[in-house]
């Protein structure tokens, strides 16, 4: 059931299987992206130095997606991703993107979650 009115006072009930399963596919997508009430700004940077975002970023650098995979992911433009891989870059002290996920995985950036 979905609200058709703003008051509250009259649903819809769904029944077609293709817009059910379309329905799940977006709260999918969307679970995936969420983050807790309780967890801090995502912008907001941890004593190591490194955002919440950058945080995420790293994971998926890590496991092998692209810019373009990162910011869909994340729901950033690109640029944004970059800028936030150049900054994970600075504080790690690399110099080049295999040498960045070298340090991620050694720093055990990924082992610990992000305070909140």
């Amino acid at each position: 059931f979905i609200p058709t009115r703003d008051d509250g006072e009259v649903a819809l009930e769904l029944r077609h299987p293709g817009l059910v399963r379309y329905l799940i596919k977006v709260f999918e997508f969307m679970w995936a992206r969420a983050v807790p009430l309780s967890a801090g700004a995502p912008y907001e940077t941890a004593p190591d130095g490194i955002t919440e975002i950058q945080h995420s970023i790293a994971k998926l650098l890590v496991e092998g997606h692209v810019d373009e995979a990162i910011a869909r992911r994340l729901g950033m433009n690109v640029r944004t991703c970059r800028a936030h891989i150049a900054k994970l870059a600075t504080a790690l002290g690399s110099g080049s993107r295999a040498q960045l996920g070298f340090l991620i995985a050694q720093s055990g950036l990924l082992k610990q979650e992000p305070d909140a």
